[in-house]
């Protein structure tokens, strides 16, 4: 899978499972709908549904770590589907759910930022848990799954306590 997502094709597909162009074409009739089905299998397979999801600050590190390391497990196929364009759109019907997600993690926050100091740690933490986030620190940086971890939850508590400063509590 070097050459990326733009070499992976449906009769490569094929050999890679040990079935005919035909058998992967009876399921999928794209690319784009071979791709858009794996993402919600390696998200399965790779235990990311199973994780729990952090209720405070202190309870982040180790879910941002567990993620990250189940994330940095998969294999380069995984990889590329996480990151194909089908993906995308799997992400993107999502994205309210994390939102939500990420916003009960901040109203833990102690003291209580302002709403739209709220948002804005969520929108960070969407960003900062992204599995593109994490290639770039390990991929680019040559950190490893602790370190990146660290560098999150260092950025979110620099955050906060800006936002902590700018509210004047």
């Amino acid at each position: 899978m070097a050459g990326g997502l733009a070499f992976v094709s449906i009769p490569h597909v094929a050999r890679e499972a040990g079935v005919s162009v035909p058998t992967v074409y009876r399921h999928f009739a794209t690319k784009h709908d071979l791709l858009a089905a794996v993402y919600p299998h390696v998200v399965r397979r790779a235990g990311l549904n199973e994780l729990v999801i952090p209720r405070s600050m202190d309870e982040l590190l180790g879910g941002l770590r567990a993620y990250f390391e189940r994330t940095d497990s998969l294999g380069d196929l995984a990889r590329l589907a996480m990151a194909s364009p089908a993906s995308d759109e799997v992400r993107r019907m999502n994205m309210p759910e994390r939102l939500a997600i990420f916003r009960r993690l901040a109203d833990s926050i102690e003291p209580k930022p302002s709403t739209a100091d709220r948002d804005r740690i969520a929108r960070l933490l969407v960003i900062l848990t992204a599995s593109s986030a994490l290639r770039l620190w390990r991929d680019q940086l040559g950190s490893s799954v602790d370190e990146a971890a660290d560098d999150v939850d260092w950025v979110l508590r620099a955050a906060i306590a800006s936002a902590t400063v700018r509210s004047g509590s």
